[in-house]
């Protein structure tokens, strides 16, 4: 069987430069081997003749999230702020990670980010309802002080009468 092709056909020098390239993006190797086509030990094998396998290269800081995740353009996005993050944002992330490991078929990690999403959607939902709940209590503060404010400027002898017989006119009719 050829090298990289589970037909026993070698796969041509272009795929391999993007195996290569995706590889050393950060693509897992069995990832890359899915994606292109070509058998593990060959990745391996080449990487290593090669030169490209991860462990020949220099050392960089590692980068925090996969380049094809959702969740680098939103850290873009935020520029690092989490407080900027939403509720809305998170779910939409998980919920697409998610996908991504139906399609590879990996359902315990399918599993993990579904319940990821689901604890989001859950924090969003009580957070909406202690705020609905706070916007109710101070509207309802308000109005009770509105009518506090009333009833004492009914009440505090400004308009000029005594109280006692407000509803006849000045003049004593009425």
């Amino acid at each position: 069987m050829a090298e990289g092709s589970q037909r026993g056909v070698a796969a041509p020098q272009a795929v391999w430069a993007q195996v290569r390239e995706d590889y050393l993006a950060g693509r897992s190797a069995s990832e890359c081997c899915r994606i292109h086509g070509v058998g593990l030990t060959a990745l391996r094998g080449r990487a290593a003749r090669e030169g490209w396998r991860r462990a020949d290269q220099p050392w960089t800081p590692p980068t925090r999230l996969d380049p094809w995740d959702e969740g680098v353009a939103l850290e873009e996005r935020i520029g690092g702020d989490l407080d900027r993050v939403e509720f809305g944002s998170l779910a939409f992330v998980a919920h697409r990670r998610m996908m991504r490991a139906v399609l590879r078929g990996d359902a315990m990690e399918a599993l993990r980010w579904r319940r990821v999403r689901l604890m989001i959607d859950a924090e969003a939902a009580e957070i909406a309802e202690l705020t609905a709940r706070d916007e109710a209590e101070a509207w309802h503060r308000e109005q009770e002080a509105l009518r506090e404010a009333m009833q004492a400027n009914r009440s505090d002898g400004s308009d000029g009468s005594d109280g006692v017989f407000a509803d006849r006119a000045p003049d004593g009719r009425g």
